[in-house]
């Protein structure tokens, strides 16, 4: 067995969640049938969601036909919870973007140093427009690929992390945003990605709230957050213009009704709660809509 499988095999028992994830997620792509015992052994004592998962899908590439349940028992394929072929598409996802962003990056660059040399008035030229697009595609697949990479679990102050977010969207103090919560609220999760999708739900908070073209001051976005015994959440709800089409398109890459946007804002949020095992939901209301998140306590 090569040491390299050894030491990561090892891992699996750190004390650390992050080791342990980042060891489950390798061997998800690179288990092999002299790995199966071990890995077992700690799916047997693993009480993380995503780790678990991440060792089912091991466990599952070993065994084609089954794999194994918190209880020990193999269920067939097709009773594969949606959560299992999510995590497989994130791990899809985030080796894509990786490849994509590796060959575009240099290319654009390139282009844009000869754009700059050859093409007279560049400042002000239809390609330098384009090139700018071309680089917020780049960053914004950067954003994506980040939001299906592992998580990395820390414990973090959630009002502190909402206030953040509010101050760093920016525009916030033309807008009347109320905040409601339990302060400190102390929670477990990846920091950085649910600051990627709680930022989106924001922006498009106050841009649905501007597009009104009334009074911001009498229309406010209630941001809120908490727990329960199985998970955190964070809910913000606006006044705003409501949501105009299918919802479940929403998520798809590429999909937006508002003019000269990407359409990935809400991929990228749906996709870092999933990272987290959790969960992305819009909700249209008589008026506005309701942005929630929710992702499950470390031992849930």
């Amino acid at each position: 067995m090569p040491q390299s499988a050894e030491s990561l095999l090892r891992r699996l028992r750190s004390e650390d969640p992050t080791e342990r994830l980042e060891a489950a997620r390798y061997f998800a792509k690179r288990a092999a049938p002299e790995h199966k015992d071990r890995l077992k052994a700690a799916l047997a004592k693993e009480n993380i969601l995503w780790i678990r998962s991440a060792l089912q899908r091991a466990l599952a590439s070993i065994s084609p036909d089954s794999y194994l349940d918190s209880s020990g028992d193999s269920i067939n394929q097709d009773d594969v919870p949606e959560r299992f072929a999510a995590q497989v598409y994130a791990d899809a996802l985030e080796t894509a973007a990786s490849q994509l962003i590796h060959e575009i990056e240099p290319v654009l660059g390139t282009l844009r140093l000869a754009a700059e040399s050859e093409i007279q008035s560049f400042e002000s030229s239809d390609t330098r427009r384009n090139l700018d697009r071309l680089d917020e595609l780049v960053a914004a697949v950067a954003r994506l690929r980040r939001a299906a990479s592992a998580p990395k679990i820390e414990e973090f102050s959630l009002d502190e992390l909402v206030q953040r977010c509010i101050q760093e969207v920016g525009a916030a103090e033309a807008f009347q945003i109320l905040k409601a919560g339990p302060q400190p609220c102390v929670v477990e999760g990846d920091s950085s990605l649910i600051t990627l999708a709680l930022s989106n739900g924001l922006r498009n908070a106050i841009e649905a709230t501007a597009s009104t073209g009334l009074d911001p001051a009498n229309l406010p976005i209630i941001v809120s957050w908490g727990h329960t015994d199985v998970d955190c959440w964070i809910s913000i709800v606006d006044s705003g213009i409501g949501f105009k089409g299918n919802i479940q398109r929403a998520f798809d890459i590429g999909t937006s009704t508002k003019a000269g946007h990407l359409g990935m804002g809400l991929a990228i949020a749906k996709q870092a709660l999933e990272s987290m095992a959790g969960k992305l939901m819009l909700v249209p209301n008589q008026r506005g809509v309701r942005f929630e998140m929710r992702w499950p306590k470390q031992a849930a």
